[in-house]
């Protein structure tokens, strides 16, 4: 993940907490209310994003360290570490915000497996860009 790009990663990640935390106010002129668990959530899928736009582009650019190789060639396997890093970020917020220890357990399986659908989508498709 050296050659990641954190800052684009950053920009995306904010801007989708951001965006998400926006719809979670304007739910509040429908009769919604916004406390510290719509923040978490927003949190929890800006940290998505960003995981996503950093493990995504550490595989999109070529480079021909001995990681990024096996990266490369393995990119499910790599997808796993942003997989259970978004999944525990989305647990922790969970459940220290209230959401309980089983909303957090899902929470966390459907951030992480965003998080490595996306990852491993994107790394299969750079591995066969590179090829042809």
């Amino acid at each position: 993940m050296s050659g990641a790009p954190l800052r684009a990663a950053a920009v995306t990640g904010a801007v989708v907490t951001a965006a998400d935390l926006g719809l979670h106010i304007v739910r509040i002129f429908g009769g919604g209310g916004i406390g510290i668990a719509a923040m978490s959530g927003s949190v929890a899928a800006g940290a998505a994003v960003f995981l996503i736009v950093a493990a995504a582009g550490a595989l999109w650019r070529a480079r021909s360290g001995r990681a990024a190789r096996w990266a490369a060639s393995n990119p499910w396997r790599f997808a796993i570490l942003p997989a259970v890093a978004a999944a525990v970020i989305a647990l922790v917020l969970t459940t220290l915000t209230g959401g309980g220890f089983v909303h957090g357990i899902l929470s966390a399986m459907e951030h992480g497996g965003i998080v490595y659908g996306v990852t491993g989508g994107i790394g299969a498709v750079a591995r066969t860009r590179k090829r042809g």
